[in-house]
């Protein structure tokens, strides 16, 4: 093919799999220095041969890359098994097997792309000729690892588009967020800050905000968000689930994405936040961390505030991150 039609190709793959909208330029961002394919994407229309398994190779490249999988690469259907069943996997089922088993997953999921739905009573009763899976429970694990299978392989098409694509640039230039009613930041984005940390401190200061407040509704709060701009310095309010209406909040937020460390000034003034809305306690969320003297004025003065630096912001990211958000088999 020519090498403009094999960078749309891959582009449609990787993002159509990561759910990212992503450019040739961004295509390259997320190969290794010396990945072999990386020079075929900056030719111009030169004719290349790549073989299929190959590709679907590149593919897992870029979406472990992009934070979508869990390694790179394309592992076969019965490596993805092996791998969920754990380390104790031969003394449940022989390797003879878990390639006849491959065998008739892949069976099925051929089946799926030709008429838009997996037979659940036929691969069960497929399988139970090959291993008695009930004996060895390894069904869950199977339709696990072909979910997975699915939603990476660039062989198999999904069943349905969850949602379209969204440009990798939003998270770094827009401050729009998705509606509360489906959370305050995107999953897509979660899965690729999990894979590329040090990209935490460029991303949008809404966006971080955003993600802050995803972080604390998945934790069990009622959560208010404000309107980013002219928000009296308060970016985030929480309650308890149940909450009188017009209660205090239990936690007011303040969100800093920042390459230098918070000072005393961002400490007293949360504070005086904290106090005047009779809040139980405030939080400072920083891309770095609260300064020595800015700690000490917290300690000494006894203030109910506590701060989650960029360690932490990380320890969020790796929690919610789900790598196999959108699949459906």
């Amino acid at each position: 093919m020519l090498a403009s039609s094999f960078v749309t190709s891959l582009s449609e793959d990787a993002g159509e799999r990561s759910g990212l909208a992503l450019s040739r330029q961004q295509l390259l961002e997320h190969l290794r220095e010396d990945h072999p394919y990386r020079t075929a994407l900056t030719e111009n229309d030169d004719v290349l041969r790549i073989e299929s398994d190959d590709y679907a190779e590149l593919v897992g490249d870029l979406l472990h890359a992009l934070g979508a999988a869990d390694q790179p690469g394309m592992p076969t259907l019965g490596q993805r098994l092996i791998k969920r069943l754990g380390p104790d996997w031969r003394s449940r089922v022989e390797i003879t097997e878990i390639l006849e088993v491959e065998a008739v997953a892949n069976y099925h999921l051929q089946r799926r792309n030709w008429t838009g739905r997996l037979d659940r009573d036929a691969l069960d009763s497929d399988i139970e000729s090959v291993i008695a899976w009930r004996r060895t429970g390894i069904m869950e694990d199977l339709l696990g690892a072909m979910s997975v299978h699915l939603a990476h392989s660039p062989f198999f098409t999904r069943e349905q588009r969850v949602e379209d694509p969204v440009a990798l640039t939003s998270l770094f230039e827009s401050e729009c967020l998705p509606i509360s009613e489906s959370g305050f930041f995107d999953q897509r984005f979660v899965n690729y800050l999990s894979k590329r940390p040090e990209l935490l401190q460029e991303i949008n200061w809404r966006q971080f905000e955003g993600l802050t407040a995803e972080w604390l509704a998945r934790s069990g709060y009622e959560v208010e968000l404000g309107p980013g701009r002219n928000d009296g310095s308060v970016d985030v309010r929480a309650w308890n689930v149940g909450a009188k209406p017009e209660a205090p909040p239990v936690l007011i937020v303040q969100c800093k994405r920042e390459k230098r460390k918070i000072g005393k000034v961002v400490v007293k003034a949360l504070w005086a936040d904290l106090y005047a809305e009779k809040a139980d306690a405030g939080l400072i969320v920083t891309t770095n961390d609260i300064s020595p003297g800015a700690a000490r004025v917290v300690e000494a003065r006894a203030y109910p505030v506590t701060v989650a630096n960029h360690d932490q912001v990380l320890r969020w990211l790796a929690a919610m991150r789900t790598p196999a958000k959108g699949v459906v088999l």
